[in-house]
């Protein structure tokens, strides 16, 4: 269930910006209700904006499972050209009566990240070119006009997963489909996500770009985020 909660903040804020003309991501918030095979367990808000000539993009989500709760929020800084600038995350959760803080800020200078832990400071160099989980590939999806077949990939920086080794991503315009979001059907593009070892991620946004829904299979668990 962690594991899923990383990666539904990284396609949130990967596939939340909106457009309202070419090569456009205008600022933005955006609410979601998260389910788990069907049940409602929580919500996540994301906002995009420009401040100081940088995307700023949050993502703050809430989940209550009964054995577990969990608080988190990411906040991602790049330029305007979607170089790393500054990643800050905090996570709280509670399991069993159990609860743990996690807090990891990270601060890129080209490919060094001094990377700041409850288990201290460090200093790395990242050898393979990355990128965070901003809006850079939203904004490539918009330059390709989601043509159907085309696919984006990239290598983002996600210290949950590995502090030194990038995650590869993959984006793939699969075409339009009919999907019901909130009881009405809607005709809406759908992106394939691969994530690592991360199986049969989907998500549905319109025309200007708008995550409708997403979907995330995982072993027997099936996660959905459904816009507000």
């Amino acid at each position: 269930m962690k594991k899923m909660l990383v990666f539904t903040a990284i396609l949130l804020v990967s596939a939340g910006a909106c457009r309202k003309g070419a090569g456009e991501i205008p600022s933005g918030t955006w609410n979601y209700r998260l389910m788990v095979n069907g049940a409602p367990i929580g919500r996540a808000v994301v906002t995009n904006r420009i401040v100081n000539n940088t995307w700023v993009s949050t993502t703050d989500m809430e989940m209550d499972a009964g054995y577990i709760k969990n608080t988190s929020r990411q906040v991602i800084t790049e330029t305007l050209d979607f170089k790393p600038v500054k990643m800050e995350t905090h996570n709280r959760t509670i399991q069993n009566g159990q609860v743990s803080e996690v807090k990891t800020i990270a601060t890129f200078t080209g490919n060094t990240v001094a990377l700041e832990t409850g288990e201290g400071k460090s200093t790395i160099t990242v050898t393979k070119p990355f990128i965070l989980e901003g809006n850079y590939f939203m904004n490539e999806l918009i330059r390709n006009e989601f043509k159907p077949g085309t696919i984006i990939r990239n290598h983002i920086y996600e210290p949950s997963v590995d502090t030194e080794e990038p995650v590869l991503v993959l984006v793939k315009v699969l075409g339009r489909e009919d999907v019901s979001i909130n009881g009405k059907t809607k005709n809406l593009i759908h992106l394939g996500f691969s994530i690592e070892n991360l199986k049969n991620i989907d998500s549905y946004i319109d025309n200007d770009g708008i995550t409708q829904k997403t979907v995330i299979t995982m072993l027997n668990n099936r996660l959905e985020l459904v816009l507000e």
